[in-house]
């Protein structure tokens, strides 16, 4: 029988191979809570391998796509900024392939929900900026809390952020200030074209991005995956939920 649960992308990390490690030979790595927060909220996830020859598909196919966090940064280049901060990690072979399948997916209305990298993704896309390091601005606080101690499990919340009222993201969680946790070194500088600020830290970070009359462009900073409060899940299952719509409007 044909699933009514909508087919949820997800968009893996890659992992160079090492001896000692999961295996000698480079393979794709996503954490299990993605896949439950989605399955979970009603979706059924996927993991999208990296085949440019597939993305056409892949968008044709799918009713929503999550760009997930990862262990590495955007090349400065995609900002503009020939600059590389000795702090930047980069995985190139991962960020073009989310480049080429996120500048196609950007034109379509799928929904698209990034996550950490994801947002800062999505933002770039659209012509936004980054703060290549945190620290380095001294107006802000410490936005790695596993640097901090006690806070090394991302269950726990770590700082609040301030949600805009007038937000897609306030109608889905209904609060203009909830707790995250945090586990990003980098920044959104300024909004792209096209998007706006829908929430912002407390010390004025930005922590979420959204395109205003797109049916679910959401981005956040912080890892809701992790389920650190109710807050969390209606993300997801708002999501899911736009992602059902859109496969019944296909």
């Amino acid at each position: 029988m044909k699933t009514t649960r909508p087919l949820i992308g997800i968009v893996p990390d890659y992992k160079d191979g090492c001896p000692n490690g999961y295996s000698s030979r480079n393979y794709y790595a996503l954490r299990a809570n993605y896949v439950e927060m989605i399955n979970d909220a009603g979706g059924a996830a996927i993991i999208l391998t990296y085949d440019y020859d597939l993305i056409d598909s892949y968008l044709d196919s799918l009713d929503g796509l999550v760009v997930v966090g990862g262990y590495f940064d955007i090349h400065p280049k995609r900002y503009g900024e020939q600059q590389i901060h000795p702090a930047v990690k980069l995985n190139d072979i991962r960020e073009n392939f989310e480049h080429a399948l996120g500048s196609k997916a950007i034109k379509t209305d799928v929904p698209l929900f990034g996550i950490c990298n994801g947002m800062q993704l999505i933002n770039v896309l659209h012509g936004g900026k980054v703060i290549q390091h945190i620290p380095d601005e001294e107006q802000f606080m410490d936005h790695e809390q596993s640097h901090i101690e006690g806070f090394n499990d991302y269950k726990i919340p770590y700082h609040d952020i301030l949600i805009e009222r007038n937000s897609k993201l306030f109608s889905i969680v209904g609060e203009e200030k909830i707790k995250t946790n945090s586990s990003h070194h980098q920044a959104a500088k300024n909004p792209g074209e096209g998007l706006r600020v829908a929430a912002r830290a407390t010390d004025g970070v930005i922590e979420a991005v959204e395109k205003p009359g797109h049916p679910f462009c959401i981005g956040v900073q912080w890892h809701p995956e992790f389920e650190v409060t109710d807050t969390d899940k209606k993300i997801f299952v708002a999501f899911v939920e736009a992602a059902k719509k859109y496969k019944d409007s296909k």
